[in-house]
C-alpha cells in the first residue's frame, strides 16, 4: 500500500514540476498550524500553489523531471510553492514579509519558516543563495533597468542637441532685444 501511495504522490509531483515556471522550497520545522493556515491563505490569494512534500520523493522528482539536484534544500519538514514563470521571486518576498511580521509580532527569536531552495528559469538555487531569492529583481524590473540604461545615452544626446538649439535661439533673441537687428 505505501508504494502505491508514494507512486501516486510522485506522479502528482512530477506533473506539478512539469507545469510550473518556478518554485520555492520552504522548511517549516517550527511553524504552528495556525500560522500554516494563514500562510496557505496568503499563497492562494497571491495565485501560488503550496504543497507539503516527502523530501525523498521531491528530490527524485526534480532530478528526473528537470535534471536539477535540490537534495540540499530538502531537510526537515518541507513544502514547495509552485509559481508561474519567475513568480517564485514574488513568493519569496511574501515569505520574507510573513517572517518579518511573525518575528515582530511575537517574542520568538527564530524564524518559523525558511527558504532553503528554489528553481527559477530551470536553474536550481540552494544554500545561502536561496535566502537571497527575495532580493532578486523580477523580470519586469530587470527590463525597466535595461531600458533605462539603454535610453540614458540617447536622452543625454537629445538634451545636448536641445541645449545647442536653445542657446542659439536665446543668443539671437538677446541680439534682437539689444537692437542689433536680425
Amino acid at each position: 500500500m505505501p508504494n502505491l501511495v508514494n507512486n501516486l504522490l510522485y506522479e502528482h509531483l512530477t506533473r506539478d514540476i512539469k507545469s510550473m515556471g518556478s518554485c520555492l522550497v520552504l522548511s517549516f520545522d517550527k511553524l504552528t498550524v495556525a500560522d500554516d493556515e494563514r500562510l496557505r491563505k496568503k499563497f492562494r490569494g497571491a495565485g501560488f500553489r503550496y504543497r507539503v512534500v516527502k523530501n525523498r520523493l521531491a528530490v527524485k522528482a526534480f532530478q528526473s523531471t528537470l535534471g536539477v539536484d535540490l537534495g540540499e534544500a530538502f531537510t526537515g519538514k518541507c513544502g514547495i510553492v509552485f509559481a508561474k514563470e519567475e513568480r517564485a521571486i514574488a513568493a519569496a518576498k511574501l515569505v520574507k514579509e510573513t517572517i518579518t511580521a511573525a518575528l515582530a509580532k511575537s517574542k520568538i527569536k527564530f524564524a518559523p519558516l525558511t527558504i532553503t531552495g528554489g528553481v527559477i528559469e530551470r536553474q536550481a538555487i540552494v544554500g545561502k543563495a536561496a535566502q537571497s531569492i527575495a532580493d532578486m529583481p523580477d523580470r519586469n524590473t530587470v527590463r525597466a533597468q535595461l531600458l533605462g540604461v539603454m535610453s540614458a545615452p540617447m536622452r543625454g544626446l537629445a538634451v545636448a542637441l536641445n541645449a545647442v538649439a536653445g542657446g542659439t535661439a536665446r543668443c539671437i533673441n538677446a541680439k534682437v532685444e539689444k537692437g542689433g537687428g536680425a
